[in-house]
């Protein structure tokens, strides 16, 4: 067991090291790199939503989402695009991307997604924070008893402060 969980250690280093090295731009005013907050709306209920900006514009957007007596485990990989609405304070960019959902039940369920959405980040040093609505397309495939898909639609608000 203990090899197991080196192995795994050394993976998610050998993973997230080239992230933190790419990280050099944060859009937020007086927050750094990564964001970390509460996501409400399904799938799950609610849950820890973080924010990893690669650049100016690529960011990654895990979550361990809770409700429904179940856990999710979410990752997606977001563009943001900030020519499109222009506020007078503060940066209002729409984006997209694509991820994945992992549902940890008694029966495996894995989700394939897509993410539309706007966030508004402060104009402030002292408020390193963004708040997001979005909708999430998502299809659902079943793994066990039976197998199948399904098509689900969803929507989450939710607020991060940056670090």
């Amino acid at each position: 067991m203990k090899r197991i969980t080196r192995v795994l250690l050394v993976w998610v280093g050998l993973f997230i090291s080239p992230l933190v090295a790419l990280a050099d731009s944060s859009p937020i005013k007086g927050g750094g790199p990564f964001g970390l907050g509460l996501e409400f709306g399904d799938p799950g209920t609610w849950g820890a939503v973080g924010k990893f900006w690669v650049d100016h514009n690529s960011a990654f957007q895990p979550a361990v989402k809770l409700g429904n007596g179940s856990a999710l485990l979410q990752c997606d990989y977001l563009y943001h695009q900030y020519d499109v609405i222009h506020p007078s304070q503060g940066l209002l960019p729409l984006y997209f991307g694509a991820g994945a959902d992992l549902s940890l039940q008694t029966n495996i369920v894995i989700g394939a997604r897509g993410v539309v959405g706007i966030s508004y980040m402060f104009d402030r040093a002292n408020v390193p924070v963004d708040i997001y609505v979005q909708v999430v397309p998502e299809i659902w495939i079943y793994t066990i008893a039976g197998g199948g898909t399904s098509f689900q639609v969803y929507g989450n608000i939710g607020s991060r402060y940056y670090f």
